[in-house]
C-alpha cells in the first residue's frame, strides 16, 4: 500500500514535465518516546548540532549497520534483505502499525535524500508499518547501540579540537592500544570518547572542555 502511495505522489511530477532534483529532500517527522527525544536533544546540545542533523545522521548510520538490523529483525512481518543476508518475516507477529504506546510522544523533524528514503521505505514494508514509524524504531535501535553514538561524538570531537590537542589525543590512544590485553575495539577512539563523556560531561556540560580536562589529567599523571 505504501509503495503504491509513493507512486501516486510521483506521477503528477511526470505529467507536468517538471524535473525532479536529484538532491531533493523528503520530510519525515516520526513521533518518538519522550526519553528518546531527550537523548537526541542532549546529543544536539553536546555537539552543537540541530536535532534534525543528529537524527538524520544516526538514522543513516543505523540503517546500514547490521547489528541494528539484527535487533529490528524480531519485528519483521515480511522478508528483508540486508546486503547478502535475508531476514525471514513472520506474518503471525502483530503489525507495528497496530501497537500503541502510552505517554507523550514528541516529533523529531528530519529530511532524507531519495535514496535513504527509499531504503527506509523497504524497512517499513518489512516491519509492516509507516515510513515515519519505521524511522522512530530505527532511531531507537540505533541510539541503543552505544558504538554508533560514541562514533558520532568522537567524529565531532575531532573537528573541534585544535591540532595540538588532536595530536595529544592520538598519542594517548596509541599508548592505551600498546600491548592492550583486550580486544582492539575496546581501545578505539569512540570508546575513549565515551569514557570521557561519562566521567566529565556532567561537570562541564561541554564536550570540548571535557576532553581537554581529561587530557590534562592524563598528561599530568603520565
Amino acid at each position: 500500500m505504501e509503495r503504491e502511495a509513493e507512486r501516486v505522489i510521483k506521477e503528477p511530477e511526470k505529467k507536468t514535465g517538471k524535473r525532479v532534483r536529484s538532491d531533493r529532500k523528503i520530510d519525515i517527522k516520526p513521533c518518538v518516546e519522550y526519553e528518546l527525544y531527550e537523548c537526541i536533544s542532549r546529543l544536539s546540545h553536546i555537539t552543537g548540532s540541530p536535532m534534525k542533523t543528529v537524527g538524520e545522521t544516526i538514522c543513516k548510520k543505523g540503517l546500514y549497520t547490521k547489528i541494528v538490523i539484527d535487533n529490528l529483525a524480531i519485528h519483521f512481518r515480511r522478508d528483508y534483505r540486508f546486503r547478502n543476508t535475508v531476514f525471514m518475516g513472520n506474518k503471525d507477529l502483530l503489525s507495528e502499525r497496530r501497537k500503541k504506546t502510552p505517554g507523550i510522544k514528541p516529533r523529531v523533524s528530519m529530511r532524507f535524500d531519495q535514496r535513504l528514503y527509499d531504503d527506509l521505505a523497504e524497512l517499513a514494508y518489512s516491519l509492516d508499518t509507516t515510513i515515519s514509524n519505521a524511522a522512530a524504531l530505527l532511531l531507537k535501535s540505533s541510539i541503543q547501540n552505544t558504538n554508533i553514538v560514541n562514533e558520532y561524538i568522537s567524529k565531532y570531537v575531532q573537528t573541534i579540537l585544535d591540532p595540538e590537542r588532536k595530536k595529544q589525543l592520538e598519542l594517548v590512544l596509541a599508548y592505551i592500544q600498546k600491548d592492550n590485553p583486550y580486544e582492539a575495539d575496546e581501545a578505539s577512539l569512540s570508546r575513549l570518547i565515551g569514557y570521557i563523556m561519562d566521567e566529565f560531561m556532567e561537570k562541564s556540560r561541554n564536550v570540548k572542555k571535557a576532553v581537554e580536562t581529561w587530557l590534562d589529567q592524563f598528561i599530568e599523571k603520565d
